[in-house]
């Protein structure tokens, strides 16, 4: 039996780097928040918002983030209180929107939590009935916040982002088999191997093969005549072969959902700008980011299926 076949599909479109992206841009703006209430604040009220900006810090980085979602939960409510907000406020509609990140699985991948493990999928998904106790607070909190107007609207888009869907934003369909090649001695291209194994739900999955391997040998057998880069590249399934920044819009475009957002406003800058940034990170990337010689042999048996020579 295919190990893969043992892992339950998935019932929504969210993925865990999907969501460690919302979980970071809502904990950033709970420390921004904690940040300006502790200035100016007196000693004591300071001293929790200061500890709250911390927690805040650490959830939206995903490092201990059960432990960082459990001890923000009440920082949150006695910031309020001390701030005099003893009524329904948004303050308690944020304090039960960190609390809901407990129901979740750990460690989704893009959190620190995630990192150094075999399957960089770990066991994260999206429950719907996370999304639908999303859906009535959203209209809770939108509701409060209409009645005070004292507060942004942080909480009900935190809600509103968590009860929607990424897969209705599904990604570009391929017609057959595709391929990306990619540098086994640049730690960015490991990681960027991650990223796509993590994240990519396609009834099509991506094959991967290293640069200057078998299986490059055969699609390119004079690369010298190509003047490719080495770092990455994508082998379509037209036998289209693309480089730099395409190779980024296109798997972008095929991953659907946030990532799927991205490339489509990528797309609308000039390629030329794109590959400037490009080569930018790449002339910087061995420096930047560490190879590791495990990044792909710890993977379980139904992800190094999808590997080539």
């Amino acid at each position: 039996m295919n190990p893969a076949s043992l892992r339950p599909a998935p019932v929504n479109g969210w993925t865990g780097g999907q969501y460690s992206v919302l979980r970071a841009l809502f904990g950033l703006a709970l420390a921004v928040r904690f940040s300006i209430h502790a200035h100016g604040a007196l000693p004591l009220e300071a001293a929790l918002h200061l500890a709250g900006l911390g927690f805040a810090v650490a959830f939206a980085l995903g490092w201990r983030e059960r432990a960082s979602a459990f001890l923000l939960t009440p920082t949150l409510i006695a910031a309020g209180f001390l701030g005099g907000e003893r009524g329904p406020g948004q303050v308690h509609w944020l304090a039960l929107a960190v609390l809901l990140h407990l129901a979740l699985p750990p460690a989704p991948f893009l959190s620190l939590d995630a990192r150094g493990r075999s399957d960089p999928r770990g066991d994260w998904a999206m429950p719907n009935f996370v999304r639908a106790l999303a859906l009535a607070a959203c209209a809770g909190s939108l509701a409060t916040w209409w009645l005070s107007r004292s507060e942004p609207l942080l909480a009900p888009l935190f809600y509103a982002a968590l009860a929607s869907d990424p897969g209705w934003l599904p990604g570009v369909r391929a017609s057959g088999p595709e391929r990306v090649f990619y540098d086994g001695n640049c730690g960015l291209c490991q990681h960027s191997v991650r990223f796509l194994l993590s994240e990519d739900r396609s009834t099509e999955p991506l094959l991967f093969a290293p640069l200057g391997g078998e299986r490059f040998a055969r699609e390119f057998p004079d690369r010298s005549a190509h003047g490719f880069p080495d770092s990455m590249l994508v082998r379509t399934a037209e036998g289209r072969t693309l480089v730099r920044s395409g190779v980024a819009v296109h798997l972008g475009a095929r991953l659907g959902g946030l990532w799927r957002a991205l490339a489509a406003l990528a797309g609308l800058l000039p390629a030329a700008w794109l590959d400037l940034g490009y080569s930018a990170v790449a002339r910087v990337r061995r420096r930047v980011f560490a190879t590791s010689d495990e990044a792909c042999a710890m993977l379980p048996p139904d992800l190094r299926d999808r590997f080539e020579a």
